[in-house]
């Protein structure tokens, strides 16, 4: 009887783990394709607005250099919300992916008027970045 039990709880566990495969594999895909935030515009809270080119071409460079497609980058900064974040879009085999670096932001340096109107006035500015 116990053996019964027993197999039957190892089947439990089969299962378990045969229906967690799908989210397991989805997560690690995400996790894959999220870049560590080693930002040069961002150092303690304080971005730098001359520096956020430097960091999309270095991003950029990675990501050719893996072989990947780059298709653009976009800079996002939320004034609210306070943080940055460089979308790179790719392409990988006949996919298309989405890169996101981000970063929390306290205080920006060098950023440009009419940037600082629009993210005062909207709380939120998305940018093309064209390198």
């Amino acid at each position: 009887m116990d053996k019964q039990e027993s197999l039957q709880d190892k089947f439990g566990k089969l299962f378990n783990n045969m229906t967690s495969i799908p989210k397991k594999l989805a997560d690690a895909v995400e996790e894959g394709l999220k870049e560590p935030s080693n930002l040069v515009c961002v150092q303690e809270g304080l971005l730098n607005f001359d520096l956020i080119e430097e960091d999309a071409r270095r991003i950029q460079g990675d990501l050719k250099a893996r072989g990947d497609r780059v298709l653009g980058s976009n800079l996002i900064l939320d004034y609210e919300r306070k943080f940055m974040e460089i979308r790179t879009y790719i392409e990988r085999g006949d996919k298309n992916f989405v890169i996101i670096v981000d970063a929390e932001v306290k205080r920006a340096t060098n950023t440009p008027s009419d940037i600082l109107h629009e993210l005062k006035e909207k709380g939120r500015v998305e940018l093309s970045l064209k390198l």
